[in-house]
């Protein structure tokens, strides 16, 4: 569902899935290839979000902007299932794992990860190619091996999963 809010009207660019359960509102803008699954929820209601490129929001993850604020999120970015990201900036390549919340301010570098259920606390930088985990979060290691494979195709995943469904439409 893409509702308008105070004259904003969200910006969908061609070839992005929508799934007919999410609910995208006001100052959204989505990017080429990106895709919103099921009871997803993008609020752009009191400030800007930004989805980029190829990114997925999946299932039941929100994304909310604070007053007069963004939420920024880059290209080939994953969120998933649950997850809750308001007022913060995570830069391309990073996975948000399922359920994991990242609060005001925060910054998530290029090819990160933020394990399932970590809290990332209001002006946390997690440099790039960084696991964070834990609650409150913490800079654990950095990505090699399959945990670094894995956020490199993560999106690709998706963005095929999506055509899928464009396709079937």
């Amino acid at each position: 569902m893409i509702i308008p809010h105070k004259s904003k009207t969200p910006k969908i660019a061609p070839g992005v899935f929508i799934a007919p359960t999410a609910v995208v509102i006001g100052n959204v803008e989505i990017a080429e290839e990106a895709s919103v699954w099921f009871g997803a929820v993008l609020r752009g209601d009191h400030g800007r979000i930004v989805v980029g490129r190829g990114s997925n929001v999946q299932d039941n993850a929100t994304l909310h902007a604070p007053i007069g604020g963004e939420t920024i999120i880059g290209e080939d970015v994953t969120i998933g299932h649950g997850a809750v990201l308001e007022g913060c900036v995570v830069e391309r390549g990073v996975v948000v794992g399922t359920n994991a919340v990242i609060l005001h301010g925060a910054t998530i570098g290029e090819g990160s990860m933020i394990a399932a259920g970590s809290v990332v606390g209001e002006g946390m930088t997690v440099p790039p190619r960084m696991l964070a985990a834990g609650v409150p979060a913490k800079i654990k290691k950095e990505l090699d091996g399959s945990s670094r494979r894995w956020v490199d195709r993560a999106a690709a995943i998706y963005r095929e999963t999506a055509r899928e469904y464009l396709d079937e439409a």
